[in-house]
């Protein structure tokens, strides 16, 4: 049986982003986990908010978010990396 996911995402690009997700037309709780590493973060931000999505996401979404932290979209912008690898070398 196949089901129907929608996701709904508002994006603030000074605040935060809201997320509503649906299975065949019924509203389910979603976590959110969003990977935007652009302007306006600096090195040991970016490291607690990074951690805390890993933190909080089951196996199978923490091993895309590990593959999609490793060199993250907008990266370039982060402040203060100075080079340092995007995931710590311990899991």
């Amino acid at each position: 049986m196949t089901a129907l996911v929608e996701a709904v995402l508002v994006r603030d690009p000074d605040g935060p982003t809201h997320v509503w997700v649906f299975v065949d037309g019924a509203p389910v709780e979603a976590a959110e986990s969003c990977v935007d590493a652009g302007a306006g973060w600096d090195w040991e931000d970016w490291c607690e908010h990074r951690d805390e999505m890993l933190a909080g996401a089951s196996p199978a979404a923490r091993e895309l978010l590990l593959e999609v932290l490793d060199g993250p979209p907008g990266g370039v912008y982060v402040e203060g990396r100075e080079d340092r690898p995007w995931l710590d070398s311990e899991p």
